[in-house]
């Protein structure tokens, strides 16, 4: 296992490098020009935690950059979201806000886009929303393996060579292992490359 990196490739993805480590489970283009074309509209990218949303999302961001991303926590503050003056927002872990909040959010915001666990369809529809959503569920060996490798030369001081990357076997063993627990993955080989 090659050890000559700038940082652990497996750690968290640099903010500047996120475009060039993800390869996205969905058709960017078809989800921007809903974003730019609706007047009321929800956009949620649900799945299990660890399932790469989070990515995606801050990923989705970079390419609208002129509209803010709130990742919530239990210490987050509502009115920040909405005295934000942009009508399209971006919300991580949208479940740390209650169902009264989230609602007023729907109805507060033209567009908002937003990782969680549960689907929040019928929250979009009271609040007369149109709703457009993405599942995170499964992975297969050829994207696993193109994401880690991505990942590795990333973070290398120099060449990789064949015996430095991981092939579609150590994709599909580590898929047998973890299954589509992308987050499970990257903690095991961020504890490998430690």
């Amino acid at each position: 296992m090659k050890k000559d990196f700038h940082y652990n490739p497996f750690s968290g993805v640099f903010h500047e490098d996120i475009q060039k480590a993800i390869l996205p489970n969905f058709n960017i283009d078809t989800v921007v020009s809903k974003i730019e074309s609706s007047n009321a509209l929800s956009v949620e990218f649900i799945g299990k935690q660890g399932r790469g949303k989070t990515s995606h999302l801050l990923y989705l961001q970079q390419i609208l950059d002129k509209y803010p991303v709130f990742l919530l926590d239990d210490a987050s503050k509502f009115s920040e979201i909405m005295e934000h003056e942009s009508e399209i927002v971006f919300v991580d872990s949208i479940h740390h806000l209650n169902f009264k909040k989230r609602i007023q959010l729907f109805k507060h915001k033209k567009i908002v886009i937003y990782t969680t666990h549960w689907s929040r369809k019928l929250e979009s529809m009271i609040a007369k929303k149109n709703h457009y959503s993405l599942s995170f569920k499964g992975i297969n060996s050829e994207t696993l393996t193109a994401i880690l490798n991505r990942r590795l030369t990333l973070a290398t001081k120099s060449e990789l060579t064949n015996n430095d990357l991981f092939s579609i076997q150590d994709s599909s063993d580590l898929i047998k292992k973890f299954g589509d627990n992308y987050r499970g993955i990257m903690n095991h080989l961020y504890e490998k490359y430690q």
